[in-house]
């Protein structure tokens, strides 16, 4: 079994917990889970010393047993030879350490088993002059970097020692003494933009900064409500407003269905201005679920993200349709409202052109059918975005 260790014991330097410090709307003590999780733990152990637990350490073990990993918060020691056997394989990481997913994974995966090792990094390297009780010093060359796996024979020592000490030090010490193998980690390869040490806020912050530079997807102004979108998105994310994309999402689908109404009662302008306004709110929800997904190495967003998507789609297209015609059964060209969304919905594939992010804006669509719309050229204006979208896809570059 591959088992995880983690710890909620030490303090930033404001005083609040490292482990319940906030990165990117989860904790320091939720990304070491997820990244235990990654390298395959089936079972994860914390050490605190709140009896009961606190709230984040409840939250973090109703999420990993909801995925089928168990969890046991430990108020000391002295449980770990029981709950480790020889045979497992124990990964530990410091408290209040975040690395890099990507470098860990290429550290200790090896196939369906986990390669056995201490990460190391040089005695110079920033990080351990910066913090040397968290990195403690293994030799006179090395430092440890904060990460290690160890087989589970060793744990059943530390049965032997006193209460009071440090369980992860001991560990530390005990699998080198063991002779589990060092993995340095190259000066190029171990940068403080890859391996968050949350020591206080600052140092959080500015990793932030860096990881969202990283994921958050570049600001066009070809679409320039997507930016104003992602700002908002990425706003909710840095904040831990778990529920505020949701929010987004059900108020957009109430104000697009209200558009449908608006336009069916025959105030096309104002039904196609709430459509507009409904679909930002489903464009904000989208961009943050998109930014989760890069956070959690997702390689694709979530299902709810493309069903979210459609039904957008959908309700911008009826309230064009019903805009055109508002009794619902005369003006057969009325039919272009959902040919035009239909056209946009392909185009937006044509990705990095610019026909392509202009089409996946729907806010901007809505907003220019909305002046039309006010200016009573509304079908000729919807005529023309259809014809220049079914241009740009007959005139597409094939690939190779």
């Amino acid at each position: 079994m591959r088992i995880g260790l983690i710890a909620a014991l030490k303090r930033s330097d404001e005083g609040a917990r490292r482990a319940n410090l906030l990165l990117a709307g989860r904790s320091v003590i939720g990304w070491q889970a997820a990244l235990l999780q990654e390298l395959g733990a089936e079972r994860v152990l914390c050490l605190t010393d709140r009896t009961p637990a606190s709230g984040e350490i409840l939250a973090l073990q109703h999420a990993l047993e909801a995925g089928g990993c168990d969890f046991h918060a430990l108020t000391g020691f002295a449980a770990l030879a029981a709950l480790v056997r020889a045979e497992d394989d124990l990964v530990i990481i410091q408290d209040g350490l975040v690395p890099g997913t990507d470098m860990a994974k290429s550290l200790f995966n090896a196939g369906p088993a986990l390669r056995r090792g201490v990460a190391t990094l040089a005695a110079d390297h920033p990080l351990a002059a910066a913090y040397p009780d968290d990195f403690e010093r293994i030799d006179a060359a090395r430092h440890w970097a904060g990460v290690l796996v160890m087989r589970g024979a060793a744990v059943q020592q530390i049965a032997d020692f006193p209460a009071d000490c440090d369980a992860i030090s001991l560990l530390l010490r005990l699998a080198l003494q063991a002779g589990t193998p060092c993995r340095d980690l190259g000066a190029r390869e171990l940068v403080t933009e890859q391996w968050l040490l949350a020591s206080d806020l600052q140092t959080v912050d500015h990793y932030q900064a860096g990881l969202m530079a990283r994921l958050a997807p570049p600001a066009d102004g070809c679409a320039p409500f997507h930016a104003l979108a992602g700002m908002l998105a990425r706003d909710l994310v840095t904040r831990g407003l778990e529920q505020g994309g949701k929010v987004a999402a059900g108020a957009g689908l109430i104000v697009l269905l209200a558009a449908i109404t608006v336009a069916v009662f025959g105030f096309p302008a104002i039904g196609l201005g709430l459509a507009a306004l409904g679909a930002f709110g489903a464009q904000v929800s989208l961009a943050r679920l998109a930014l989760v997904s890069r956070l959690q190495n997702r390689l694709s967003p979530a299902p709810s993200a493309k069903r979210l998507g459609g039904v957008t789609d959908g309700l911008v297209g009826v309230t064009l349709w019903c805009s055109l015609t508002p009794d619902l059964t005369g003006q057969p060209l009325a039919v272009l409202g959902l040919l035009t969304i239909g056209l946009a919905r392909l185009a937006a594939r044509m990705r990095p052109a610019p026909v392509g992010i202009i089409a996946s804006d729907r806010v901007t669509i809505a907003l220019v059918c909305c002046g039309a719309a006010s200016l009573g050229v509304l079908l000729e204006v919807t005529a023309c975005l259809a014809l220049g979208l079914l241009t740009a896809l007959l005139l597409r570059t094939s690939p190779e």
